[in-house]
């Protein structure tokens, strides 16, 4: 019997300033055409989440066990498209042979760094 595990795979990422990332993503998810998810050919690789920087996400929740399972939305199009309350997503549970449907609780929005590229000081000859 074959391992029952999570594949993973790269996507293209648009971030809100239209710049493209590589990211790092559950297989499953990046084929579902709620996700947004495309092959990425290019750009950088996002690197990993800090408190100061993390992609949009959506977040899932069961409403029976309250188990949350949160998802990178990797278009603001995507994103846009998702309703909460109403959008589910079929989760499968190690171990068992069937799936959980988790329905859309929240979409948390993308967090980038302020970057400061100028000065606030006048300028001296």
């Amino acid at each position: 019997m074959p391992a029952d595990q999570r594949n993973f795979a790269f996507s293209d990422y648009l971030s809100d300033d239209t710049t493209h990332y590589c990211m790092k993503a559950d297989a499953a998810w990046i084929a579902n055409a709620d996700s947004g998810g495309a092959a990425c050919t290019t750009g950088f690789a996002y690197g990993r989440k800090t408190s100061r920087r993390k992609p949009r996400t959506a977040i899932y929740i069961d409403s029976t066990t309250f188990r949350t399972v949160q998802v990178p939305v990797f278009t603001p199009t995507a994103a846009a498209a998702l309703v909460p309350g109403t959008s589910t997503l079929a989760v499968h549970v190690p171990g068992n042979t069937g799936t959980v449907s988790y329905t859309l609780s929240r979409i948390a929005p993308e967090k980038r760094p302020n970057l400061v590229l100028t000065s606030s000081k006048a300028d001296h000859a």
